[in-house]
């Protein structure tokens, strides 16, 4: 075939091409949508001292990670349980974060080393830590890692390792090879 030829006749891929950024920007579009409405939703669902304690839990967000009211709007939703589900599985469900709780958590991962400009990666990544209790799920699998993984707190390894990895902070099963169908918190895929 000739190259006048090849060049007049019509690309197969082109009317794929054409839609598929349609396509993906409606997808954006719908799940910003459905991120502003679980926003919306939890202010409305809220009063009183429910929605004080939201809100200063969710400044406190913004001042000591240093992210915008919708990102630490967002955060405090899924490290509470009141958006998917994916992550809890029903163990946490719409709780309201206690101001002092949450400055804890956040002052838990600047003691054991990770630097105060990190700390909103992490969050960023996982912000499911918020909701993880000090000495319930973080301080044993801070003890977890030192002791299987032989790095010690405080360290630049130990840092760069919870960077790399931070669902290591929320991790709650161990099936050694037993799959529990728990992977987004089990050790074996660490």
């Amino acid at each position: 075939m000739s190259a006048a030829a090849t060049a007049s006749r019509p690309s197969v891929l082109a009317p794929r091409l054409a839609r598929a950024p349609a396509r993906r920007a409606g997808a954006g579009a719908a799940s910003t949508t459905r991120a502003s409405a679980a926003v919306a939703d939890v202010a409305s669902t809220l009063t009183g001292d429910d929605l004080a304690a939201w809100e200063s839990s969710k400044a406190l967000v913004m001042d000591l990670v240093g992210v915008d009211d919708e990102k630490a709007e967002k955060t405090l939703i899924r490290a509470f349980g009141w958006g998917a589900q994916s992550y809890w599985r029903n163990e946490k469900t719409e709780e309201i974060p206690d101001a002092d709780a949450v400055e804890a958590r956040i002052a838990y991962l600047v003691e054991i080393g990770i630097a105060e400009d990190k700390v909103a990666e992490i969050l960023t990544k996982v912000p499911e830590v918020l909701g993880c209790d000090v000495a319930e799920r973080l301080e044993p699998n801070v003890a977890h890692i030192e002791k299987n993984y032989f790095m010690k707190r405080g360290t630049k390894n130990f840092a760069n390792y919870i960077l790399r990895v931070p669902q290591v902070l929320g991790n709650n099963l161990d099936c050694v090879g037993d799959c529990a169908g728990e992977c987004n918190r089990c050790w074996a895929r660490c």
